[in-house]
This record gives structure tokens, sequence and C-alpha cells, in this order.
């Protein structure tokens, strides 16, 4: 597996930074992550804090800090709060090891 891997802008659904003030974060509000969330052979996945633009149309993701958190599109918009935070710190925390 390579380290790094390239999505196309197109294929982002969205960035999105938070706080980390939750469980199973912890309290740290003056610290955040940031999660980039796309589409990939059909499915959701989610890249934490590992991940940069190259360009207009590209992206780098770390593949240690990318995992699947959704089937669909439908999931993924069905899921609640306490679930992406825990899919996020999971992410987060496997590629750390």
């Amino acid at each position: 597996m390579e380290a790094w891997f390239k999505i196309k802008s197109t294929d982002v659904l969205e960035i999105i930074e938070k706080r980390k003030n939750c469980w199973p974060w912890g309290n740290y509000p003056d610290k955040k992550y940031k999660c980039l969330i796309f589409r990939k052979k059909g499915r959701i996945l989610i890249t934490v804090d590992e991940f940069y633009k190259e360009n207009d149309n590209r992206y780098s993701c770390c593949s240690f800090y990318t995992a699947e958190i959704a089937e669909t599109i439908d999931e993924y918009n069905n899921m609640t709060e306490e679930e992406f935070v825990a899919k996020a710190y999971n992410t987060w925390m496997s590629g750390a090891r």
C-alpha cells in the first residue's frame, strides 16, 4: 500500500474542521482536527488531518489516516454527530499507530 494517494477535487464532498472538545478526543478546545470527506470507488471515505491540496484539482491523502465511513451518501448524511466523531477519532488513531 502506498502511503500517499491522490483524489480529484470533484470527488471531495466536504472539508470539516472541528474542535477536540468532546469524547473520545478529550477536552482540548484549543486544538482542532480536519477531515476530508470524499468519494472513491462508490464509497464514502475520510482522511483525518493528513491531507493537503496539491493544486486546483487534486488533494494528496495519507492512506494510513484514511478509512471508509459510509457505503452510500445517504448513510453518510444520516450519520449522527457522535457516530461521525467516533469514526474520525478511530481513523486518526489507526493512522497514528
